[in-house]
């Protein structure tokens, strides 16, 4: 009997995964018979990599800022999607949003896509020429003294891409795949969505300005992006789907000081704020400071020492994945500034600054958010690396502003930030197709 069981299970097993692949393929083909091309995709991206979006950080102010070239994008971006048959908001701070309603006849959870509009000013971003080459292996020439190699750091992932469409650029500028890549692949889902009569619960789209400057949840507007379920296409490689990530507080620590002749300091009450300003650098305990910092562990850094008159800044960051390491580190603040305000009386000591400037979006994932996505990798026979960034994100930061949390999903990015970076169609077209999947298995979610 015991054997005969075995061999049951074995067949009802057997016959339920070949109903499963079959399912999976039947699916899978209803999506590609909505799916754009890649010479489409392709199209789009280039016209998206030849506009000069670059975000600019104000050193002084630390406040919004808005170059140029967004204000550019942002009108691109809205005009297509307009062009499309979209309903459109374009917001005086260029955020570019877009629902597109449910036509379904049931209701199911609302997804939101985001990514953002600009990209680095870590490497010169003007007269970007992207170059379109398809890979035969070995190292690529961007210019006489600029070789992409295989055997390289930023171009380590070449090994893997032989036969795959690179996109580069002459190796005088970064390409901006970062995070074009993203806005190509969002507005191609989009497109998919009004051109074709796929079933679908709402989705949301946003178009975010001054990511790369850690703003783009700054002024989002909740009022027309506030989805239960949320990808931020906006993540490196072809298989990388961040799950979780640091929170995030800054802190700024002002201490204000008093000056007195030294000869004369205890009978004048010198409030020395400098040395009030080294003691806190110097409570943060060795191991939680960042070099002592890997995987999954947070870290506390004081990176910053400024002098206004006799007055002295410090800022801080406090990163961790576990709210109680969160605790732990506001413990051992407060228990410095508590012993600094005894040690030096005369040092007035204010916060400045504190706050959260991102979340870690593990916190509030949806339920169904990594499971929907993981159905629509199996439909593809995709696999998928489920990590936990050390950074911050514009789902950690819009995590931050109330939202909830949402994955970080893969968009062909390489060597971001750099004049190496490169881009591959096939890797940002999976992007496109993995989503269109995604939002399939949401639909269903009865």
């Amino acid at each position: 009997m015991k054997t005969a069981k075995t061999l049951f299970s074995i067949i009802v097993f057997t016959c339920i995964s070949l109903g499963a692949v079959a399912q999976n393929n039947h699916n899978e083909q209803e999506i590609a018979k909505h799916a754009i091309s890649h010479e489409r995709l392709l199209e789009r991206l280039l016209e998206y990599l030849s506009v000069e979006s670059y975000s600019k950080f104000d050193n002084v102010n630390n406040t919004w800022t808005m170059t140029l070239g967004q204000e550019k994008m942002a009108k691109l971006l809205a005009s297509e999607a307009k062009k499309l048959g979209a309903d459109v908001y374009h917001s005086p701070d260029n955020y570019v949003y877009v629902t597109v309603p449910s036509n379904l006849e049931y209701e199911v959870p609302a997804i939101g896509i985001s990514c953002h509009l600009d990209y680095s000013e870590e490497a010169p971003g003007e007269n970007i020429r992207p170059i379109v080459t398809k890979y035969k292996g070995g190292d690529i020439k961007l210019s006489p003294d600029i070789i992409l190699s295989p055997n390289s750091k930023e171009g380590r992932d070449l090994k893997s891409l032989v036969g795959k469409t690179i996109i580069h650029t002459d190796g005088t500028t970064l390409l901006g795949g970062d995070c074009k890549n993203g806005c190509a692949a969002s507005m191609s889902i989009l497109e998919t969505l009004l051109k074709s009569d796929m079933k679908h619960g709402k989705v949301q789209f946003v178009w975010c300005p001054n990511e790369d400057i850690g703003k783009s949840a700054e002024r989002i507007d909740t009022a027309y992006f506030n989805p239960e379920i949320f990808y931020d296409l906006d993540g490196e490689g072809n298989k990388e789907v961040g799950v979780a990530n640091f929170s995030a507080r800054g802190i700024i620590i002002r201490f204000i000081g008093r000056y007195a002749h030294p000869g004369e300091a205890k009978a004048m009450g010198l409030g020395d704020a400098l040395a009030a300003a080294a003691q806190l650098i110097s409570a943060i305990p060795l191991e939680c400071r960042p070099e002592h910092s890997e995987g999954t562990q947070g870290y506390m850094q004081a990176y910053g020492l400024t002098q206004e008159e006799n007055d002295w800044s410090v800022k801080l960051r406090l990163r961790y994945f576990d709210v109680a390491d969160g605790e732990k580190y506001d413990k051992i603040l407060k228990d410095a500034l508590a012993s600094i305000e005894k040690d030096y009386p005369n040092v007035g000591i204010k916060t400045a600054m504190d706050e959260i400037e991102y979340e870690n979006v593990a916190y509030s994932l949806h339920t169904e958010c990594i499971p929907s996505l993981m159905k629509a990798a199996a439909r593809m026979d995709k696999e998928l690396d489920l990590l936990s960034n050390r950074g911050g994100t514009t789902a950690a930061m819009m995590a931050a502003k109330g939202l909830r949390g949402g994955l970080v999903i893969f968009s062909g990015q390489h060597a971001i930030h750099s004049v190496y970076e490169y881009s591959v169609l096939e890797e940002v077209y999976e992007t496109y197709l993995l989503m269109l999947n995604t939002i399939d298995e949401v639909s269903r979610l009865k």
